[in-house]
């Protein structure tokens, strides 16, 4: 209760009022009965403002506002070549380590995806889904340390478009040849199978930036491995939400 009433501003006197003179197990109720006349209730007022004010206040003290100790990332935990990679960077940068430890997690838990999972116990398992961010002021790095993390991930997306690009021209050439092999084969009559349509290719994705719910489940259904969001701005993400809904979409529940 006085933690309680300390919290009020200004905070609250707490005082313990000791009525004289009352009986084992007596109350108010016995003192004024005793000391008093119910129908004269300033005069009671006057009586235990009195006492009240000859008694000591009870210290409550404001609690104190819990102050966050900041704690450098424990670079020590992470395995090689991780815990060098993220120490060096940091050092050349002149940022903290947490800079590219998180997205370097992020990226990781991406990588592993959809391919494990961890049984904590029977019937509950965790896929390896890390939601991070970098807080810190303008100017401190941020932005160039994530760039570093990721562009192994962005260098593996650019050569996996340009396949794609050269299996998209070779799935065109395939798509007129049993175009044209279709054709002939409903002119012939002559029965038997029609020929094969070809596959079309999907390119491989590994992150994207800023896709909305739909597109993002688009993007999912061809990568059942799973892959990294990427946002520079954590406003720019938060922001972006239900903005093709009219703020009635299911953006922020997902």
């Amino acid at each position: 209760m006085l933690t309680i009433l300390a919290k009020l501003t200004p905070p609250a006197v707490v005082k313990v009022v000791e009525l004289p003179d009352l009986p084992d197990h007596g109350d108010i109720v016995d003192w004024i009965d005793d000391h008093g006349d119910a129908a004269e209730p300033e005069e009671l007022r006057r009586q235990v403002e009195a006492l009240a004010n000859e008694a000591v206040a009870i210290q409550s003290v404001r609690p104190a506002a819990r102050i966050l100790q900041f704690q450098p990332f424990p670079t020590d935990t992470l395995p090689e070549p991780m815990r060098g990679f993220v120490v060096a960077g940091a050092k050349a940068m002149g940022c903290d380590t947490s800079y590219f430890a998180l997205p370097m997690l992020t990226s990781v838990a991406a990588a592993i995806g959809n391919t494990r999972r961890i049984q904590l116990k029977r019937g509950w398992t965790e896929p390896a889904i890390l939601w991070t961010a970098i807080v810190g002021d303008s100017g401190t790095m941020k932005s160039p340390a994530l760039e570093l993390v990721l562009q192994p991930l962005r260098d593996r997306q650019r050569k996996a478009l340009t396949k794609y690009t050269e299996r998209m021209t070779i799935y065109r050439d395939d798509l007129l040849r049993y175009e044209r092999d279709l054709a002939s084969w409903k002119r012939s009559k002559a029965g038997g199978d029609p020929p094969d349509k070809p596959e079309q290719p999907v390119a491989d994705r590994y992150w994207c930036d800023d896709p909305t719910i739909e597109a993002l489940a688009v993007l999912l259904l061809h990568q059942w491995r799973g892959l990294v969001m990427v946002r520079d701005e954590l406003a720019g993400w938060i922001g972006g939400f239900d903005r093709y809904s009219q703020g009635k979409g299911g953006d922020v529940a997902r």
